[in-house]
């Protein structure tokens, strides 16, 4: 199975990238892994212009054109994914912050339901949970099956036996995880959708019906699909989704776009 590893961290050599060989290290003792890095600091990715075309319209409305296609298609060939970051002021990199930026689109409309991921970043001292939560929460919204995520200390000196064995052992924990989870995926296993997956989904199909002038691009992914992928939504799944968005939306009711005034 083929790992796509996207590297956030500015440095070609540091801890982010010794810390994912060491994840490769051990994902080839659990099985046929091919692993493939790929570096930002490389990658020719001009600074997100933040004009919303990409979420509005589509992508391919994007005005920057760069390896930013380039990198999509890598994680769409690719069974999993790596992001790895080194903690920059208790988030990840601009580096990644950019990347991210430049596919806000997917945070709409996903596109890589039913690969798996796995976050990894490095810290000198603290930031891990918080930078750990938010790749977790990016990841997860672009479609995938987030399996695993560590956080490994690395402090700017030696580090001491005590240290090296709790990095060890919060990275085997991790491998295991996301090594299960893409074996899973490789013996055919169903994905089970959640009640919060589902309404996650159901909101955004609501929302985009109703402002579907504003945001046409959400308008055309959501009509017509009964979840983000052909898969079976159990009627419990359902009827709790359905009661829990009648309270939501009751609650927003004053949120949503206001009537056109004549000019």
């Amino acid at each position: 199975m083929k790992i796509l590893t996207i590297i956030g961290s500015p440095r070609k050599k540091g801890n982010s990238y010794q810390a994912a060989r060491k994840l490769e290290e051990e994902m080839k003792k659990q099985g046929d892994y091919e692993f493939e890095y790929l570096f930002l600091k490389d990658a020719n990715l001009e600074a997100c212009r933040g004009c919303f075309n990409c979420i509005s319209r589509g992508i391919e409305f994007c005005p920057l054109k760069d390896d930013r296609q380039m990198i999509q298609e890598k994680m769409q060939e690719a069974d999993g994914l790596v992001m790895v970051s080194p903690v920059y002021v208790m988030n990840v990199t601009a580096l990644l912050k950019n990347f991210i930026d430049r596919v806000a689109y997917l945070c709409h409309r996903p596109e890589y339901l039913g690969k798996k991921a796995m976050v990894l970043c490095t810290t000198g001292g603290i930031g891990a949970k918080e930078t750990l939560e938010y790749m977790e929460m990016i990841t997860g919204a672009w479609g995938y099956k987030v399996a695993g995520k560590c956080g490994l200390t690395t402090p700017p000196w030696p580090a001491t036996e005590g240290l090296e064995k709790k990095n060890s052992k919060a990275l085997q924990k991790s491998v295991q995880k996301f090594d299960q989870t893409l074996k899973s995926m490789e013996q055919g296993e169903s994905p089970k959708v959640s009640i919060k997956e589902y309404m996650g989904f159901r909101i955004f199909q609501t929302i985009s019906r109703d402002v579907k002038e504003y945001l046409p691009a959400d308008y055309q992914f959501y009509q017509g699909k009964e979840y983000y992928q052909p898969t079976g939504v159990g009627f419990l799944t359902r009827t709790v989704t359905g009661i829990m968005l009648r309270v939501i939306f009751f609650m927003m009711r004053d949120m949503g776009p206001g009537e056109k005034k004549d000019q």
